[in-house]
């Protein structure tokens, strides 16, 4: 699959990349401006052009997800569309990603849960901006590694709402380095199936050798985690 710059026109998914859960399931600042961004989207599409507005994320690797109702993970994706909902978007116009936990993994469950299965070629990505960078590259790299056909894609910066200066700084070093990461990985794994078994045999949030890893959260520096 190409990926290539979106013309104007319909879409058919918004996608949005969760971007952290509070300890008591409300959402950060920086998260809602992406969602609002995608019920504004919504709304402004005619009644026959309306896109899915797909969330993508259960939790993140650097922090214990908060407990829904029966001792159950509260999924980011879910506190998600229970705030767009609110917001008046129908229930059957979102879909959910309750896999993945890190960014590429929003990129690779978004492809082969939904935009595989459903033909989808005109999509959009929602996130943060001082999360595009890591995420235009995932998404341009995982996508493209699908088989056939040709997806345009638009990427759709939101404010950093609620971030510190001082957590900024630390998360752009972050990301920076994530993304020079990824980008070595994107020139040596080539193909859908080498990166299936890169993904689960040696991905921390995704491998059963490193399943062990997941709870120890010492790895993140303290102002990088306000971003989490």
């Amino acid at each position: 699959m190409a990926v290539v710059a979106r013309a104007n026109g319909g879409l058919d998914a918004i996608v949005v990349v969760a971007g952290g859960i509070e300890d008591d399931g409300t959402l950060p600042a920086w998260v809602t401006p992406r969602l609002d961004y995608a019920a504004t989207a919504y709304a402004n599409a005619t009644a026959d052009a309306k896109p899915r507005i797909l969330l993508s994320g259960s939790m993140t690797p650097h922090k214990p997800p908060p407990m829904a109702k029966g001792g159950f993970n509260l999924h980011e994706s879910t506190s998600m569309a229970s705030y767009l909902m609110d917001k008046g978007v129908p229930a059957d116009s979102m879909l959910k990603d309750t896999a993945s936990m890190d960014t590429i993994g929003n990129a690779y469950y978004s492809l082969c849960l939904h935009a595989i299965p459903r033909a989808w070629t005109r999509v959009e990505v929602v996130t943060s901006a001082f999360h595009m960078e890591r995420t235009r590259a995932a998404f341009e790299w995982v996508w493209g590694l699908a088989p056939h056909g040709v997806v345009d894609m638009r990427f759709v910066s939101t404010e950093d709402a609620g971030v510190s200066e001082s957590a900024l700084r630390a998360r752009a070093k972050r990301e920076a380095a994530s993304a020079a990461a990824l980008r070595d990985n994107a020139s040596r794994i080539t193909t859908m199936e080498a990166f299936s078994e890169w993904l689960f045999t040696t991905h921390k949030c995704y491998a059963v050798s490193r399943q062990h890893e997941i709870g120890i959260f010492d790895e993140l520096d303290e102002e990088s985690r306000k971003s989490y």
